[in-house]
This record gives structure tokens, sequence and C-alpha cells, in this order.
């Protein structure tokens, strides 16, 4: 199942959850003069904590790290946080977090199943 497995689906959803996390303090931020605008990445490239199957090494997390993108449409007051860009760094989270949130569900509907015998 790769990174479907619990492990795997609870390490994007901790990810999720920072990267609404930053987005939230970016609104925040968002007349805040010298603020940057932050995001969230992998600290690691995937690669790095799969195995061949695809499934995560054992103790392996899909770390996050903070990281200041340079945008060119800084106002004067050296702050770069754009409403609109946020927004849409917000939606495409909570599309990714729903569909997350659905593999879990499924998982369980199925060990559900399993156990009752259907």
């Amino acid at each position: 199942m790769g990174l479907l497995d619990c492990d795997g689906l609870l390490s994007l959803l901790d990810a999720a959850q920072r990267k609404h996390d930053v987005v939230a303090n970016n609104l925040a931020n968002l007349n805040t003069p010298g603020y940057r605008t932050r995001r969230v990445r992998f600290a690691r490239r995937l690669e790095d904590v799969m195995d061949r199957t695809g499934k995560l090494k054992p103790g392996a997390r899909l770390e996050t790290e903070l990281w200041s993108p340079m945008f060119r449409d800084v106002a004067a007051d050296g702050n770069d946080v754009k409403l609109e860009r946020e927004i849409v760094q917000l939606n495409k989270n909570s599309v990714r977090m729903r569909v997350y949130l659905a593999a879990v569900r499924s998982r369980i509907q199925r060990l559900r199943s399993a156990i009752e015998g259907r």
C-alpha cells in the first residue's frame, strides 16, 4: 500500500495539519510589516524514507520543514503575503486532507469488516 498504510497516512495527515497551521499563520500576518510568507515542504525526499515496496521504512516519518519562498510581489512595507495566494494554498491543502481522511476511513471500514467476518 505504500504511503496509504497506517504510518504513511498518519505522516501525511501530520504534514497536512502543519501546512494548514502555516497558512493560517500567514493569513494572520497579512498586514504585518516585514512578514514573509512561509511554506511547508518535506524535509527529505520520499525515496529516503521508503523501502523498495513503497512502504515507509520502520521508524521513518515524513518530516516537514518551514521555508520562505521568494515572491517578487513584495509590498512597500516588506510583507509578501497575498490573500488570494493563501486561500488557494488553504483550499489545496483541504482537498489533500479530505483524501487522506477518506483513505483512513476506508482502512477502518476494511478492518471492521474483517473483524466482523463480512
